[in-house]
């Protein structure tokens, strides 16, 4: 026959079962957590690149150092290109500003598009 210390020793096998699906939950959840992070982290790394790189295009424009020859397209002179190495498509519209002038010189809108982001800018030539 059991006495009451032989009993009372460790736990149940109820007990381990429930405890051992909570740390299941908890580690779920966590992993779950830090996936979302890092593809969070994905998307906003390539949100931050195709930036840069509109900056840099519209920077180019603005300094009049992008090669190449304007194609008529829709009343607008376009340029378009792809950032070798990558699957990022760049376009540079520019119109001519009719009517302003700037010492003495043509005023131009500058138009640059990066796969959905659109920077403006106004240049001279």
């Amino acid at each position: 026959m059991f006495t009451q210390k032989q009993r009372d020793r460790g736990f149940t096998i109820i007990e381990v079962i429930v405890a051992l699906v909570i740390v299941g939950v908890s580690i779920t959840m966590f992993v779950r957590l830090l996936g979302n992070s890092a593809m969070l982290r994905g998307k906003i790394n390539d949100y931050n690149e195709r930036l840069e790189i509109a900056v840099t295009k519209t920077e180019q424009s603005f300094l009049g150092l992008i090669d190449g020859g304007f194609d008529l397209d829709n009343n607008k002179n376009t340029v378009k290109g792809k950032i070798e190495g990558r699957n990022i498509n760049w376009r540079l519209d520019e119109e001519s500003a009719e009517g302003f002038s700037g010492y003495k010189r043509d005023v131009f809108f500058y138009t640059v598009t990066v796969d959905g982001f659109d920077i403006s800018s106004v240049g001279l030539r």
